[in-house]
């Protein structure tokens, strides 16, 4: 009965990780895309009520020459699904820095 058991219970296990796999959850090094958050500025975004912005990137600021266009390129990363970032850290803001993922 015991081993029984066992079984059934290491069987849910793998099932739930091959399905964590195929849904795209496994392998990424915790990059993933943000698609559908809302672009603040051109290295700054909404997404689930948090503030996300870009590690080692600076874009115009609101206001300044060319912030908009900024911000529109940002969007368009993000919209597209094809960019992913990482957390790895929170900044003074309480903002979460974010790393992107690296070109294939």
């Amino acid at each position: 009965m015991r081993k029984a058991i066992l079984f059934f219970i290491v069987v849910a296990m793998l099932s739930v990780g091959l399905e964590a796999l195929a849904k795209g959850k496994g392998g990424s090094g915790g990059y993933r895309s943000y698609k559908g958050a809302k672009a603040i500025d051109g290295d700054t975004f909404r997404y689930g009520g948090k503030r996300y912005r870009i590690q080692q990137y600076n874009a115009p600021e609101i206001g300044q020459p060319g912030s908009r266009s900024a911000t529109r390129s940002l969007q368009n990363k993000i919209d597209s699904g094809s960019h992913k970032w990482k957390p790895v850290t929170k900044d003074a803001y309480g903002r979460t820095i974010v790393r992107e993922r690296p070109a294939p």
